[in-house]
């Protein structure tokens, strides 16, 4: 019996002690989680009891604590080109703006002859059409954001649709002084998007080459795996790496006291219209001053 009750005290002296080394360790826990909260470290929280059940507990505050890390600095980057975007967009459309009361004040002068007032005008109507794109773009830009523009998965020949576009565009290429060289397949290259989408993308790209190519341009479609590819390359003297780098984000323009009316908007919605479509941007890259863009849009299975 004695050695009974001397077995049950030492047993109740031991739990009693690990109890105590438990407690201790789970306020050096707090004491750590309390810091790394505060951002008075950067360590990861630690235990130097040998116990499982506090290893896992580490471990779980752990992961925690550099998911919290992972998503401050995401808020940070999305706060700051929020404001990035905001003193873009300011700029964007104060620009146009300014031109618009600019002419229409000199049109008013008591100088100005019936001919410049007709040119000034001219410009003045030449500048509420770019504000008026900037403005669609924008709507465009929060409806696609807000997921309120549904697209349709149908069957269609991009070969089709691009050589339509060509078509369409082969004076604007002519009036830009731009050289055109076209590579399109024989047959059809069906994919599976939705054609109002397909258009707004393949137009967009088309646009910024025609905005921004000096001298020449080359357009080929292609087939590669599950995609099909359409590219586009032109001369892009103004370019840097850097720029092509950013090219696909909301109002980024390479160069913003050069840019002929362009918001940075039309490669964003490229790039929202092709991943809604479960298309990507494939390549964007810049070598010897030729910028080339490759994107792809899901081919459909063959019948």
């Amino acid at each position: 019996m004695m050695w009974f009750f001397l077995a049950a005290c030492c047993a109740a002296a031991w739990l009693g002690f690990r109890l105590f080394r438990i407690k201790r360790q789970l306020r050096g826990i707090a004491v750590q989680l309390k810091d790394r909260t505060d951002g008075k470290t950067e360590k990861k929280i630690t235990v130097s009891l040998f116990d499982r059940d506090l290893t896992r507990l580490a471990s779980v505050l752990n992961r925690s604590l550099d998911l919290q890390k992972t998503l401050r600095i995401e808020i940070q980057n999305s706060d700051r080109k929020l404001k990035d975007s905001i003193a873009n967009l300011s700029h964007d459309l104060r620009t146009p703006l300014t031109s618009i009361l600019g002419y229409l004040q000199l049109s008013r002068g008591p100088e100005c002859t019936e001919e410049k007032r007709r040119d000034y005008l001219q410009i003045v109507e030449g500048k509420a059409h770019a504000l008026k794109s900037m403005i669609d773009g924008l709507y465009e830009l929060s409806v696609l954001e807000a997921k309120e523009m549904p697209l349709k998965r149908e069957r269609l020949d991009l070969n089709l649709l691009v050589a339509d576009l060509l078509a369409g565009q082969y004076q604007l290429f002519l009036k830009s002084g731009i050289n055109l060289k076209v590579s399109l397949p024989d047959g059809p290259v069906w994919i599976l998007g939705d054609s109002i989408a397909c258009t707004r993308v393949l137009q967009n790209l088309i646009n910024n080459a025609v905005r921004y190519a000096k001298g020449k341009a080359e357009i080929r479609l292609s087939r590669s795996g599950s995609f099909a590819l359409f590219s586009i390359c032109n001369p892009a003297p103004g370019l840097t790496e850097e720029d092509a780098g950013h090219l696909f984000e909301r109002f980024y323009t390479a160069d913003r006291s050069r840019n002929s009316g362009g918001s940075g908007l039309g490669l964003t919605i490229v790039k929202m219209l092709l991943e809604k479509m479960d298309g990507k941007i494939l390549d964007v890259s810049l070598k010897d001053s030729i910028l080339c863009i490759k994107v792809g849009f899901r081919l459909a299975e063959a019948d």
